[in-house]
């Protein structure tokens, strides 16, 4: 057991909004009253500062080289960004950030890169790290057509690993994709695992105040 709560958040793909949902989270918990930490193990396509770190560094007053480890440049799975520019992970040390900032926060949020099958180390992935240590995992998924595929492959994935899967949170609810209207039940359906939240699309999603309380339950 933790001495705090802890979520990994992942997704079905790249660009589903895992750092959004990480923002809001963080948001809405930090407004009542929790001390929430952020942390992002690998960040890949980093000119400079990392823009996740950076931003979630920001809404919590968080120092920024306390919320990523390792930054790539390259756009790349960690594994494939870390070949590129001769600076391998290590396992150990982000298994030692791991316990600071969970000794440290009441509720530690940690984003992935990509979803649970995307490698850290050869034959090692994020699916890996969130079974070895144990996280409570959140799923982002989209929430338009080809989200049921999406969202089964990486429960599927998930389950066979032994994973603790809380649920999704499907985001970018247009109101126009007629699937929106069935998919988050399909999803539940074939994956049985719950739809928690549901976040409309918006041209300011870092300005949504979004209600998170039927994952807490889940944590």
């Amino acid at each position: 057991m933790f001495p705090n709560k802890v979520l990994f958040i992942t997704g079905t793909n790249t660009e589903v909004g895992k750092t959004v949902v990480s923002y809001l989270l963080a948001k809405f918990l930090k407004k009542q009253g929790i001390k929430v930490g952020y942390w992002k193990p690998v960040e890949t396509g980093v000119e400079e500062d990392p823009a996740d770190g950076k931003l979630l560094s920001s809404l919590l007053g968080q120092p920024l080289e306390e919320t990523v480890t390792y930054t790539y440049k390259l756009p790349f799975a960690p594994y494939v960004a870390a070949q590129y520019e001769g600076k391998e992970i290590d396992l150990t040390l982000l298994r030692e950030k791991f316990n600071e900032h969970i000794n440290k926060y009441e509720f530690l949020i940690i984003e992935g890169a990509g979803g649970l099958a995307v490698p850290i180390l050869k034959n090692y992935t994020y699916g890996n790290l969130a079974k070895e240590w144990n996280l409570p995992t959140l799923i982002v998924g989209r929430a338009r057509l080809g989200t049921i595929n999406d969202c089964f492959l990486t429960a599927y994935y998930g389950k066979s690993l032994g994973i603790n899967l809380v649920g999704f949170v499907l985001n970018g609810f247009t109101g126009k994709d007629l699937s929106e209207k069935d998919n988050p039940r399909v999803v539940e359906e074939m994956t049985q695992l719950p739809v928690l939240v549901k976040i409309p699309q918006s041209s300011q999603p870092l300005d949504l105040e979004v209600d998170f309380s039927p994952l807490l339950g889940k944590v």
